[in-house]
């Protein structure tokens, strides 16, 4: 029927028009000459008013110089309107007004005669004038800011990689002309940045991470000689890959989160939240027991985990259908607040204090239990933020993260560039467990539910911070798990080298990363998913780069480190 290409916009028009249903209200298409020719002229001149009355509403919604049209003074005097000369009006508004009252001159001309030419020519026209600049307005794109941001972006790329070239890990050799970097590294940012060119990267996102973690896990597999210990964590990785189908094509699959949920399986969950819980407070007692030397702060410590805890269990049972109803259970929630709202908020004071305690013990303990206590400290409020089904994926993320110690070095030098780091491991684990626990890059997988907890009334930048964490609660616990084991391996400057370093190259990798995303968003500016795909996708970056990277990777790890640092010398 159609021999050529048409805007998707046009064919709703026309398919409104042949079913004889409404117009979408903003729908800027023209009919489809081709498909109207089975009409009579009367017929298709209606269908021609109709479509233009509905785009010149569009036109007095958006331009003031346009205003109502008075359809008696061009009944009254067509050959008046008809003849109008519209080419030299100024504003846009006033000459598309021009342009439909002269179609609607000529559709009354036409009434009186057989020639029906003139007033389609007329309808078109105002039309295809209409359309394209509405278009244009709703997306009037300054292709010369976007340029000069690029731009931008770009030399903020070669600017880190200064920094890391000069200041920290270096990226080449220049004397021996070959990389200072593994393999790996190299391969992933590539494949990557490859990626972003393709639409399916935004929507399966987490096929990408989900392969380069098994990748990089199989590689030190075969290169170093903790073998056993690397096959546990790829079977712990793969269970956790299995807990959550995200992404659009495989969200409806099934997953642990569906088993998990099922109202017949309710206890499971529970059973899991306590066995977890249990587990990060027996793991805090073993390394208390085994390095503190201050028994109050340690004590101190302990107690407030304990606590937390429970608050946290309180606050997810209270407010699930099928919560904890054991008689033990019921005599220790007597003891707590009786409130969802107290719940979160002593969740949110117990995580002060744990962190005051620790800091306060430190000057005996020593700067090794410091970066162990924040991965413990930190759990209640990452689970009081989390669903009860997620609890038991942060188990596994502790022993993934526990099977790293100690390291063992590759099997030959031959084989060290093709041997990831832990610290690429677990940067890709960071960006992996986003997806794990049921995000994705659409803004419908936004988990709300506890955007609120502890919050009395509502408050945007409360809020934005709860969902951030919330959101972002296994990369920020990945993240803290990286800067821990750098602090146990490397002390004083050393340490504020390496994390400086550390830092320079994760920002070079997001950096690159949004600048590659920006570019690909120029280009396809004009794609019907703009809106709908890319922009979310733009503004999961941006949370990447300004929350993650920037606030709390670059901003809180400097001031996380500076603190063990200054601990440590005081001692």
């Amino acid at each position: 029927l159609l021999a050529s290409n048409v805007q998707q916009s046009s064919l709703v028009s026309t398919l409104a028009l042949l079913f004889g249903v409404p117009i979408p209200k903003n729908n800027l298409g023209l009919p489809l000459p081709e498909l109207l020719g089975g009409y009579s002229d009367r017929e298709r001149l209606h269908m021609l008013q109709t479509v233009s009355a509905q785009i010149y509403g569009v036109v007095r919604a958006n331009e003031n110089s346009a205003v109502a049209v008075d359809l008696q003074q061009i009944i009254a005097n067509p050959a008046v309107y008809a003849k109008a000369d519209c080419s030299h009006i100024d504003t846009a508004g006033s000459q598309m007004q021009c342009k439909y009252e002269a179609a609607l001159a000529m559709h009354r001309q036409a009434s009186s005669n057989t020639d029906v030419s003139n007033a389609e020519r007329a309808y078109y026209e105002f039309m295809e004038l209409a359309s394209t600049h509405l278009s244009r307005a709703s997306s009037g794109y300054n292709l010369q800011l976007m340029t000069m941001g690029l731009v931008l972006m770009a030399a903020t790329v070669l600017g880190f990689a200064v920094l890391c070239q000069f200041g920290g890990t270096s990226l080449i050799h220049f004397k021996s002309r070959r990389l200072a970097v593994s393999l790996p590294a190299v391969g992933m940012w590539a494949t990557y940045l490859l990626s972003t060119l393709s639409s399916s990267l935004i929507e399966e996102e987490h096929q990408f991470w989900y392969f380069w973690v098994q990748t990089l896990l199989a590689l030190r597999l075969a290169t170093n000689g903790g073998r056993y210990r690397t096959l546990a964590q790829m079977a712990a990785f793969r269970v956790v890959r299995a807990w959550n189908q995200t992404g659009q094509f495989w969200a409806g699959e099934p997953d642990v989160r569906q088993y998990l949920n099922a109202s017949e399986n309710a206890w499971l969950v529970w059973v899991l939240a306590v066995v977890t819980l249990g587990a990060i407070n027996a793991a805090a007692w073993a390394l208390h027991r085994r390095y503190r030397r201050s028994v109050l702060w340690s004590r101190a410590f302990r107690g407030l985990l304990a606590y937390a805890s429970v608050c946290v269990l309180a606050y997810h049972s209270d407010r699930s259908h099928e919560g904890l109803t054991l008689g033990v259970w019921k005599m220790v929630r007597a003891c707590l607040p009786s409130d969802s709202a107290r719940l979160a908020q002593s969740v949110y004071f117990a995580t002060a204090l744990l962190a005051a305690t620790s800091c306060a013990g430190l000057r005996r303990a020593g700067a090794y239990v410091a970066p162990l206590d924040a991965l413990t400290g930190v759990m209640p409020l990452l689970l009081l933020l989390s669903r009860p089904h997620n609890f038991a994926v942060f188990g596994l993320f502790f022993v993934i993260c526990a099977l790293f110690f100690p390291e063992v070095p590759a099997n030959s030098q031959s084989r060290e560039l093709l041997l990831p780091s832990r610290v690429l491991v677990i940067f890709a684990l960071a960006h992996a467990s986003f997806f794990a626990l049921g995000n994705s890059n659409s803004l419908a997988s936004i988990d709300l539910s506890n955007a609120y907890a502890g919050v009395s009334r509502y408050n945007e930048a409360l809020v934005g911070v709860l969902v951030f964490i919330g959101s972002w609660a296994g990369p920020l616990w990945w993240a803290m798990a990286g800067l821990a084991l750098v602090a146990l391996e490397t002390e004083g400057v050393r340490l504020q080298l390496q994390v400086r370093a550390l830092l320079a190259a994760a920002h070079l990798w997001q950096a690159s990363t949004l600048l590659a995303i920006s570019w690909v968003a120029t280009m396809m500016r004009t794609h019907l998913f703009v809106w709908s795909v890319f922009s979310p996708r733009y503004l999961y970056q941006i949370a990447w780069s300004v929350g993650f990277y920037l606030a709390c990777g670059t901003v809180g790890g400097l001031m996380w480190v500076a603190a063990i640092v200054y601990i440590a010398h005081q001692r």
